[in-house]
């Protein structure tokens, strides 16, 4: 989905800006104006139809991951100390996706019930559960609502779920005006993609609530089928702070994301096994002392 650069005058000073065709903002380097760019509408770059705005500002965002940083007890020490320099705040393009399932199911439900035995090795009787077991069949139907699923190629969906949800009772009808001033990242996943992303994990969903909906005692065997219709999804940017802490100079930066409505915070932190190492051999010396008193005693 190659799309190339764009040029766009300042509507401030009149300087000539080139864009980068993953920008829906920028920021003028001679008077500081933010713009926000009206590109060409296609099919995998619609218009957001939605947003939500900040809530947490910079400064409460770098609170917020250096005690993050600070309380990852298992992180190597320098990363625990680094400093969150540079904190951007984006609006990530995400698809927002509705639909109903109807479902039809098949598994094995257990009923639990006690009989008495008898016990030929203690002479004695003995009270025992059991469980039978019996198929059932049947069709479920639900509203998957409101799933959040990435449009950008930057932020995969699993470094966003770290950070949900998001209160879409914020959610307002986009306006240029929400994004002016900021960096707003333009879809770099095609629709289609974030649909089959969508419908994915609706699926995922459904099956995690038929477990739920399993009469009995217990079942096993689940299997079902699920067809989604009446599906909805549309375009909406949602607000992350990202921050690239740099630790170590031969080592990756770690980079750590911030709810820019809720102020969740996530990333993925490396563990130093040497702290494992240090508390697993402080404990069998433990473990060892231990054993030689009680031998004494």
């Amino acid at each position: 989905m190659a799309v190339a650069p764009l040029e766009l005058a300042c509507e401030s000073c009149g300087a000539k800006l080139v864009v980068q065709a993953t920008q829906r903002t920028a920021r003028c380097p001679y008077c500081d104006s933010p713009s926000v760019i009206d590109r060409p509408v296609t099919p995998d770059r619609p218009d957001p139809v939605f947003a939500i705005g900040f809530v947490i500002d910079g400064n409460r965002a770098r609170e917020l991951l250096r005690a993050h940083l600070r309380n990852r007890r298992w992180a190597p020490q320098a990363l625990r100390r680094a400093t969150a320099e540079r904190v951007e705040g984006i609006y990530l393009p995400v698809y927002l996706y509705s639909a109903v399932a109807d479902s039809r199911y098949q598994a094995s439900i257990g009923e639990n019930y006690t009989t008495t035995e008898f016990d030929a090795k203690r002479k004695k009787t003995r009270r025992v559960t059991k469980t039978e077991f019996r198929t059932l069949e049947g069709r479920h139907r639900c509203y998957v609502d409101d799933l959040v699923v990435t449009a950008s190629e930057g932020i995969p969906n699993n470094e966003l779920e770290a950070i949900e949800p998001f209160d879409l009772g914020g959610l307002r009808p986009f306006t240029p005006a929400t994004i002016s001033g900021w960096t707003s990242e333009e879809p770099s996943r095609t629709r289609d993609e974030c649909l089959g992303l969508a419908r994915q994990e609706s699926r995922a969903d459904v099956e995690g609530r038929l477990h739920v909906f399993m009469p009995g005692d217990s079942h096993n065997s689940l299997r079902c089928s699920t067809d989604l219709t009446d599906e909805a999804i549309d375009l909406t940017l949602v607000p992350v702070w990202v921050c690239a802490v740099r630790w170590k100079s031969d080592k990756e930066p770690v980079r750590l994301l911030v709810n820019g409505q809720t102020g969740n915070v996530a990333g993925g932190i490396p563990v130093s096994w040497a702290k494992v190492a240090t508390v697993i051999a402080a404990g069998l010396t433990l473990i060892g002392i231990g054993i030689i008193l009680g031998a004494l005693l």
